[in-house]
């Protein structure tokens, strides 16, 4: 099978070990990404089933308006079996992808999705709507041809795993943008000296994962906002022995139901400013309970089993086979 896959966010390393993985279970595939976009740059790059082409981008940043320039003629010369879309149903890169003259066309979606703005209809002129939780679904589904629930990308368990010898001296830490959909002022109050993860590369996290014993992740809905995705900080800390704290957001409590080396702190729904005591009370409670939990290979062997690349590549070429 040939596969093309079209996105903004193929400029992230997490995307391209994700797709490499879907080659090398035997597939001929195509990344087309920016080149740049925000902080984040990348190269082209080639293997034998496997190649990733870059193009310059219209609309800066923001993904309704976003365009890849060039694509088009790219795609329509690989002749892929399947175009797999990650972009915003309605968005200008979603519309014109179906354009296209292609045989088949997917888009993948979270639950953000505009319907009243095209949402709806661009959906409805897709043949698969791939679907990153169960709001996702349950919104996509009375316009789309057909849904499938995965994830939009898998974890890289053979990068993200322990350093040997790495000593987890600190006890909580935090890894992410410091905002109110993060949970950023619910961990400040809660626990003032847990650490800030510095920026790093990608490749470089695995060393910082390493350092920590518990990982807070107390995602918030917000207005305009719904936190939609099982944090991928949490997925591959947990693939590298930390024990995570979350919130109940519909996602993650999908998604990371049941994992021995999660805590689920109640409260997630916030629609406006205010930080809620109570909530403060429960995440501070939460992250004296995740610090007692013994740092073992429990959880990784949950996201090995359930959300390792190969897994999740498998799952997605099921779907497209079916």
């Amino acid at each position: 099978m040939r596969i093309a896959t079209v996105s903004h966010s193929h400029i992230a390393l997490r995307q391209q070990l994700f797709f490499k993985e879907v080659a090398r279970q035997g597939h001929d595939v195509l990344m087309i990404g920016p080149g740049e976009w925000g902080s984040l740059r990348t190269q082209p790059q080639k293997e034998s089933t496997f190649e990733l082409k870059t193009c310059r981008h219209m609309g800066g940043e923001n993904v309704y308006n976003y365009r890849l320039l060039g694509a088009k003629d790219i795609v329509e010369e690989f002749k892929p079996d399947w175009l797999y879309v990650q972009a915003e149903p309605g968005s200008a890169q979603a519309d014109e992808c179906l354009s296209w003259g292609l045989p088949r066309k997917t888009i993948f979606t979270w639950e953000n999705m505009s319907l009243k703005t095209g949402g709806a209809s661009s959906l409805m002129r897709y043949d698969l709507a791939v679907c990153g939780n169960p709001d996702a679904e349950r919104l996509a589904a009375p316009w789309a041809k057909r849904t499938a629930l995965l994830l939009q990308v898998g974890v890289d368990t053979d990068h993200f795993q322990a350093r040997p010898d790495w000593e987890r001296r600190i006890n909580v830490a935090y890894f992410g943008r410091r905002s109110p959909e993060k949970g950023w002022p619910y961990l400040m109050l809660a626990w003032p000296s847990a650490h800030i993860a510095p920026w790093v590369d990608y490749k470089e996290l695995p060393w910082l994962y390493s350092e920590v014993k518990v990982v807070v992740a107390y995602s918030q809905d917000i207005p305009f906002w719904r936190e939609q995705a099982p944090n991928y900080v949490v997925l591959e800390a947990l693939s590298c022995g930390c024990v995570a704290v979350t919130s109940d957001t519909a996602a993650m409590a999908y998604w990371l139901e049941g994992c021995p080396a999660v805590v689920k702190v109640g409260g997630h729904e916030q629609m406006d400013a205010y930080v809620r005591p109570e909530r403060v009370e429960a995440l501070k409670k939460g992250i004296q309970k995740a610090l007692a939990v013994e740092v073992n290979d429990e959880g990784r062997r949950w996201v090995m089993e359930r959300f390792s690349n190969p897994v999740v590549a498998k799952q997605l070429l099921k779907v497209l086979h079916r």
